[in-house]
């Protein structure tokens, strides 16, 4: 929106410039004035040519054009959402059912191996209104999904899930482990004091 603001905002201003350049006494634009250019001198015999402007590209590259771009190939593209696929967008926040219709829990993120494929997803567990609880991951083959009705079943309980281990992120992991490296602080030894 700010840029849309931005760039209407200077369309004006070019659109101005002209009609804030007119002649003050007049109030039209005096006619430009057409010079020719000058000749070259030509050149003495012993003087070099100067060297031509590196900017302009030669005649026969400014009449060269770029191809146009071409997609990839039909096999690489999905043209549309079939109707057995879900999109990660309606994954995140799916409410998360056990097999006896107890809601346990809801999708807060999905996690991926190094080569691209779901390893499992993170539940968002316990907690009231979305404050509270704790994530719990489940790996992928634990997690029925149903597509058409937006549904994920998975065979567990929703006591089983809060006594679960709490999901790490390696961001977590690290802060722990620097955490855990650095030396606790010992306290401050007041100097002996010799009484004579």
């Amino acid at each position: 929106m700010l840029q849309r603001l931005l760039f209407t905002t200077a369309i004006a201003a070019l659109a101005l410039t002209p009609a804030l350049a007119q002649d003050s006494t007049t109030g039209t634009q005096p006619p430009p004035t057409q010079t020719e250019p000058a000749a070259p001198e030509p050149l003495a015999q012993d003087q070099a040519a100067p060297p031509p402007d590196s900017t302009t590209p030669p005649p026969a590259e400014m009449a060269a054009e770029e191809p146009p771009a071409t997609p990839p190939p039909a096999d690489a593209i999905i043209a549309a959402e079939g109707a057995t696929d879900m999109r990660a967008d309606k994954l995140i926040g799916t409410s998360v059912y056990n097999t006896e219709g107890e809601k346990v829990g809801d999708v807060q993120d999905i996690v991926f191996d190094k080569d691209g494929k779901i390893v499992g997803v993170v539940l968002k567990v316990g907690g009231l209104l979305g404050i509270g609880g704790k994530s719990v991951g489940i790996k992928w083959d634990e997690v029925k999904v149903s597509p058409a009705d937006e549904l994920m079943t998975i065979s567990y309980k929703k006591e089983q899930l809060e006594v679960a281990p709490d999901f790490k992120t390696q961001e977590a992991i690290q802060s722990e482990q620097s955490s855990n490296a650095m030396p606790e602080p010992q306290p401050a030894v007041p100097p002996a004091t010799t009484t004579q």
